[in-house]
This record gives C-alpha cells, sequence and structure tokens, in this order.
C-alpha cells in the first residue's frame, strides 16, 4: 500500500476551519496532479483536470482557482496563457471557456450553447497577438482576447465532412492544422477559411493523410507528430526545406510539444527531450532522482523547466538537475464514493458499485481531513474502499470497508490490520471466489463495531470493542447488504438493495448472547400499501424517525420500533404549494435520492441524482435551501453522497466531479456554556458575511444589544450554533461597536454572555 501523506512545501495562509465564516465554500480536490502547465513571467500556471494552481515566482506562493472561487466548470481540457493580455485561457470538456484577467473570469459559453450534431471537445489552445486559435474535434476556433468574443471559426480540409484538429502552429506568414486527416496550411491572410477548400495539404509528409497530433514552429521549421493510435508510436517529422524524421521509439507516444525561449521541449510519458532552435536535442530527463515521473508537459523560462506530472504534481527543475514538487493540501484522488465526517474528522472513501453491485474495480483510496491537514493512501493491490467508520471513543481509530478485499483498521492513520479469512471469520463468498465484499459498519453504544458482509447469502458481524469477532446466526435471505445505521434506541437498521427491504435487529445490548435478540426483515411499503423497489439511503434522526431515499423521493417512519411486531411503513412528505389553493405535493416526490443525513439542528440534508442537494426542515415539509451547479460552487447536480460534521457545522458533498464542503450554521448542541464564543471576532470593516455564536445548548436563546442594553437582534440556535448577518431588525447594518450576546436555555436555567467588537469604515 502506497502511503502518501501530502506534503505541503509552499502554500498561503490558510483560515483555521473552525474560524470559517458560515457560508464559507471549501474545494476538495485532489492537487498532487498536474495534466497541463503554461509559464507567465510572474506566475506558473498548473492544470488539475479539475482547478487551476497558481504559483507566484515574485513570492514562491502557490494557490488555487476552482469553481469554489469562481470558475465557471470543473472538468478542464487545456490552458493557454497571453503574456501580452495577462490572461489566463480555460478550456472546459463540455466546450465552455472561462477567460482569467487577475481576479476577473469571463465566460463565453457560445461553443458550448452551440448545438452540432458532432462531438464537441477543445484540443489544444495556441496564443498569437490578440487571438486565441482553439483546436476543436470540429475545427478551429478563434477568440479575440481584446473584445472577449469569437471571432471566427475556420474547417481545415480534406472535405466537407467534419475535420478534427488537434493543434495550430504559426509561422512564416502561415496557419498549420494538425488534424485527424493530415497536416493542412493557409496563409492568414487569405479569405474564407471558414471553407474547407481555402486550406492545402502537406502532402511532402510520408504518410500525407494520416492522424497528426501536434504542431510547433520553432526557428525556421516546423515540427509535426504523426500518431499512430494502433502500433501505439508517433513519428515526430521536422519539415523545412526537407522532411526529417526527428524523434522516433517504438512504443512511445508524446503528449505535447510546447516551446522554449531558446528552443522546445518534446514530451512523452517517461521522459522529456529539449531541443535547441535548430531542432538539435540537447537534454532529455527521465528522472526527478525521487519518485517515478508521468510527464504531460513541460513549459519553460529562462533555464527552469516547469513539469505537469500526472501522478507527482507540478515540478520544478533547473539546469543543474535539481527538482522540486510543488502541491497544495488536498485528496489523494476525485473519485468518491463515500464521506463520513464527526468531531473535526473526515474521511473519503474512493470505492464503489454500479447499480448491479459488481465493484468498479478503483484502487483502494482514502483520504482523512483533519485539523487544516489532509493525508491519504492509494493502494493498487486492493480494490474499491467503500465505507468508513470512526470509533466514538477514539477519534484516531477507524475502519474502513473494501468491496472484495475484506475490512482494515487505522490508528493514526496507520494501518493496524488487515481481516480477511485468514484471521477473521470473513469469507469470499459466491460463484468464482468474488472476494470478502464488505460495505456497511456502526459502531454500537458500547464501542462494538458491526459489520454487512454480502455473498450468498449475506452475514452480519460484529467486531467486539476487545477485538474478537461475533457471527449473527440470523441471515437476512439475499446476498447484497448495503448500508448499517445504529439508531440510539439500539435497534441496527440494514439496507437490501438485492431484495429490496430493510433488517432490522434488536440485541438487547448483549451482542453476546443472541437468545434475547429481536430480528425481523421487511419490505418497504408507502401507507397506501405501495411497495417501494429502489432505495438507496437511509438515516435515523435526532427525534428516532427512521427516513429513507427512493426513486420517489425521501420517506419517513414515524414508528420504526413497530418492525419488531408489526408492518413497517413510510409516509411521503406533502409540502403546501404557495399558490393559495390549498393544495400540496409531495416533498421532491419526482427525485431519486441518493444520500440523507441528519444535521446537528435535525434538519435534513437530501443530495440527489440530478437537481443538487436539498436543506429540508427537520420535519421534511419546509425546503430551506437547495444548493446546485446555476446558485452555487457546486460541481455538478449529481451528488453521491453528502455528511455534516457535528463539531464545525461544515457539510461535505460527493459530486460526480469531486468533494467541497460548506460551512453551515448547524452543530450538535453542547451539554453547558463553557465554550461560548462568536467568530470572527473582531470583525473588520472589510468583512462580508455572517458572525457565528457557536459552544451553545440546542435551541439556545440569543438576544445581541448594544452596550446601551438596546436590543439589536434575537434568534434560536440551530443545534449547537447560531448566525447573525450584523443587521438589526430593520434591515440596517449595525455600525462601529461592542455587542453583547446572552445565550439562555429554553427554561432559562442556563445562560451565558460574549462580546463581539464590530469595526466600520
Amino acid at each position: 500500500m502506497r502511503k502518501l501523506f501530502i506534503p505541503v512545501l509552499v502554500l498561503i495562509p490558510l483560515i483555521a476551519e473552525s474560524q470559517q465564516p458560515v457560508g464559507t465554500w471549501s474545494d476538495h480536490l485532489r492537487y498532487s496532479t498536474a495534466i497541463a502547465v503554461v509559464a507567465g513571467q510572474k506566475e506558473i500556471f498548473a492544470s488539475t483536470g479539475s482547478s487551476v494552481m497558481i504559483y507566484n515566482k515574485e513570492f514562491a506562493e502557490l494557490r488555487k482557482l476552482s469553481r469554489v472561487n469562481g470558475l465557471t466548470e470543473t472538468g478542464i481540457s487545456s490552458i493557454a496563457w497571453s503574456e501580452d493580455h495577462s490572461m489566463l485561457i480555460i478550456a472546459y470538456k463540455n466546450t465552455n471557456i472561462d477567460l482569467v484577467v487577475k481576479n476577473n473570469i469571463f465566460n463565453l459559453p457560445d461553443i458550448y450553447k452551440k448545438t452540432m450534431p458532432e462531438r464537441k471537445y477543445i484540443n489544444r489552445i495556441r496564443i498569437k497577438g490578440r487571438q486565441a486559435f482553439l483546436a476543436t474535434s470540429f475545427g478551429i476556433v478563434i477568440v479575440d482576447l481584446l473584445k472577449k468574443e469569437i471571432f471566427d471559426a475556420w474547417r481545415p480540409g480534406p472535405g466537407a465532412e467534419v475535420n478534427g484538429v488537434n493543434d495550430v502552429a504559426f509561422g512564416e506568414g502561415n496557419i498549420y492544422a494538425a488534424t485527424d486527416n493530415g497536416l493542412w496550411f493557409a496563409s492568414l491572410t487569405d479569405q474564407g477559411l471558414a471553407y474547407y477548400a481555402n486550406w492545402s495539404l502537406a502532402d511532402r509528409l510520408p504518410s500525407p493523410y494520416a492522424r497528426y497530433t501536434m504542431a510547433l514552429y520553432c526557428g525556421d521549421r516546423l515540427y509535426v507528430n504523426e500518431s499512430d493510435n494502433i502500433n501505439k508510436t508517433d513519428r515526430l517529422y521536422s519539415l523545412g526545406e526537407e522532411v526529417s524524421l526527428l524523434s522516433y521509439e517504438p512504443g512511445v507516444q508524446y503528449r505535447s510539444i510546447d516551446p522554449l525561449p531558446q528552443g522546445f521541449t518534446v514530451t512523452s510519458r517517461s521522459f522529456v527531450n529539449i531541443h535547441d532552435s535548430d531542432g538539435a536535442l540537447r537534454k532529455t530527463i527521465r528522472s526527478y532522482g525521487w519518485g517515478d515521473p508521468d510527464f504531460a508537459q513541460a513549459a519553460g523560462e529562462n533555464g527552469i523547466i516547469w513539469f505537469a506530472d500526472i501522478g507527482l504534481g507540478l515540478v520544478r527543475g533547473d539546469d543543474a538537475g535539481n527538482f522540486t514538487s510543488l502541491r497544495l493540501p488536498g485528496p489523494v484522488t476525485n473519485d468518491i464514493g463515500n464521506i463520513s465526517s464527526s468531531n473535526g474528522k473526515t474521511i473519503l472513501c474512493a470505492g464503489g458499485v454500479d447499480n448491479n453491485w459488481n465493484g468498479f474495480g478503483r484502487p483502494f483510496s482514502y483520504s482523512v481531513i483533519e485539523n487544516n491537514s489532509c493525508s491519504g493512501s492509494i493502494a493498487d493491490n486492493f480494490k474499491d474502499a467503500m465505507r468508513s467508520a470512526v470509533d466514538p471513543g477514539d477519534n484516531s481509530h477507524f475502519f474502513l470497508s473494501s468491496w472484495g478485499y475484506g475490512l482494515f483498521e487505522y490508528r493514526n492513520n496507520e494501518t493496524v490490520n488487515h481481516y480477511d479469512a485468514l484471521n477473521s471469520p470473513l469469507q469470499p463468498e459466491g460463484p468464482g471466489n468474488s472476494g470478502i465484499k464488505v460495505c456497511g459498519m456502526a459502531f454500537d453504544k458500547s464501542g462494538n463495531l458491526w459489520i454487512t458482509q454480502s455473498g450468498n447469502p449475506g452475514k452480519v458481524m460484529i467486531l467486539k470493542k476487545g477485538g474478537s469477532w461475533l457471527v449473527c446466526p440470523y441471515i437476512p435471505e439475499t446476498p447484497v447488504l448495503s448500508d448499517i445505521f445504529a439508531s440510539a434506541d439500539g435497534t441496527k437498521w440494514i439496507l437490501m438493495p438485492s431484495v429490496p427491504g430493510l433488517f432490522a435487529i434488536d440485541d438487547n445490548n448483549t451482542p453476546e448472547n443472541f437468545t434475547d435478540d429481536r430480528y425481523r426483515m421487511s419490505d418497504i411499503r408507502e401507507s397506501d400499501g405501495r411497495v417501494i423497489n429502489y432505495v438507496f439511503s437511509m438515516n435515523v434522526d435526532l427525534e428516532g424517525n427512521l427516513w429513507i431515499g427512493t426513486d420517489k423521493g425521501p420517506l419517513v417512519s414515524y414508528a420504526p420500533e413497530k418492525i419488531f411486531d408489526d408492518a413497517l411503513t413510510f409516509s411521503g412528505l406533502k409540502a403546501a404549494r404557495n399558490d393559495g389553493s390549498g393544495l400540496a405535493d409531495y416533498m421532491l416526490g419526482s427525485e431519486s435520492i441518493s444520500s440523507i443525513i441528519t444535521d446537528g439542528a435535525n434538519r435534513k440534508w437530501i443530495g440527489t441524482v440530478s437537481s443538487g442537494a436539498y436543506l429540508l426542515s427537520p420535519n421534511g415539509t419546509i425546503l430551506i435551501k437547495n444548493y446546485n451547479k446555476q446558485n452555487s460552487p457546486m460541481y455538478s447536480d449529481s451528488l453521491i453522497t453528502i455528511a455534516a460534521d457535528n463539531k464545525t457545522g461544515e457539510v461535505w458533498f460527493g459530486t460526480s466531479e469531486g468533494v467541497l464542503s460548506v460551512r453551515e450554521t448547524a452543530t450538535a448542541g453542547s451539554t453547558g456554556f463553557e465554550n461560548v464564543y462568536a467568530f470572527p471576532n473582531p470583525v473588520r470593516e472589510d468583512f462580508e458575511g455572517n458572525i457565528t455564536i457557536t459552544g451553545l445548548v440546542s435551541n439556545t436563546r440569543i438576544k445581541i444589544t448594544d452596550v446601551s442594553g438596546n436590543l439589536v437582534y434575537e434568534t434560536i440556535s440551530e443545534g449547537g450554533q447560531a448566525s447573525w448577518d450584523l443587521t438589526t431588525y430593520q434591515g440596517r447594518k449595525v455600525t462601529t461597536g461592542v455587542y453583547l450576546v446572552f445565550c439562555s436555555d429554553d427554561n432559562g436555567k442556563r445562560s451565558a454572555v460574549t462580546k463581539i467588537l464590530v469595526v466600520r469604515r
């Protein structure tokens, strides 16, 4: 197993997690990878594929640019830098375009919005003067960087059919297009280049109609790359008065050709060649002296080469052969299957299964985010980390389940046990010995870990706090057991997606004694008797109600304990229409619910397959907010998993494009007022946002006054936190001064006072 404790070699100062204002979004993307790099005089830009790292050479400072701070999308296909206009051009996989100038981001959605029958993709961006030339799957698109608009679109030969352009180059007044069907050229002064017949074929090449993927003009020669995908071998040609083969190695494919101040680089996966302006090979780089390179691109400036490395991120190299990796903290992968978060510790699991419960086969990967640091691990020899469970009595102790490889135990982020058929009751099940498929885990009140293993049939097992194992003798008659949830009353709830249904266990708080247990399997029915066939998630809220996420919205059972005596029924949530009709509709009744959780104020966070995340009132009948791609930094409207940290109020979203989080108001209520404080405090002149008052008991009554005792604002906490937008009842912003925050519980027996200093211009 490769242990990857991500180093932070260059990092701007971070706001401590506990001091982030409510409403603050954070991205949690992988920053240990780079797929493209471009060099400016003052800054270096590296694309991770989902965001951009920016290295400021003057201050040796590394920062990030993502959807959280303004980018339009996450999937990046290409980047380019215009030094003349101090502009970063970002093209996305869906053909959206961003132009970044200092702190301003201008979006050009024209190509993205244009409907066309052919596939749309932007392969490469090259800059010439005030224009950016986009090599796309359907031709060349020219962007006017000054006007920030599409200028024209050209289609190189050979005929009227679409010819994908992979790269463009400029020399001797010509533009050259490396396409899927040959190398084509035309004079930049020619008119009508949108018409294919106005382009000429470079027929001097040995294979004129081959696929050409890269082009660069340097000195007085044009360099073009012929790609042979069948034999996985490229040929790099030099075109001047004569055509010659510059570079060829059997089995080697080139990824990029890029200019240097006095030459150019040619990048393959395992090496980078550095050439002089006349094409002579000056140096080959195959190793950093540490780590195994996976080169994607190399850009240079004045004796420094910057490498985009898929496995090692942004790497700086000098002429002396010194190489330094520059990274920002982040998960080891953007893949996500499940998130757990509590007491300031968040664990991301990257594995998963398809609709038939076949594993994705992803490397066994997890990341732990805690105390503003991120560590993680990738194991290629194991697959699909499914779920995590943190020991409630020891935050440094946790377990990970895997789909096919058993159970893993950790202390202080180090593996201490791997449970499989050799040292536990876990056994491979099913035809073909498909491995030990473990998914759900839950700790009971005594610190015992309950585990679901799928097979023929599935099994429920218990790893006791002391390390011994128990196997439940009652076996659900189904091959697939997914999640398990331990409610406060001691009931263990197990989802059975292949039946579908629920299996409930009441062990009477004596897990080693099975004779006094109650257990029952039940299908899932609505109050009208209709059977629910697709259940994707479940949760038990703070009042003991059982919630499930289905393909017809969220449903709730208000008496789940009846499962042992009677049929268990669920009800949809009716929300009144806001049209005066007196009618009501089922809340999210047409949505497929991928995830459902309860936060510290007993509110429900709902993740959907196609419309983002929803926050509902505790009873689920009032929609409080909806985060989606259109109204928030959410990467995608397809939610896979959601988690809420009861300590910090952070809500975590696992989307199809990666993980991000937002600081929300609700935390678990404290037992007293010993640790009440407000943040940020003092409030500086430039602060825009809400003050958070934390360390409260549930349902704390808050009254805020000025120093003269005049009431300014009052509210009731959501769980253990309350929020104030720094305005009075009349909606006016408060002035400079000290404000007193009076806190009392709902019966008035306990109280506390804290102060907030507000500074206004």
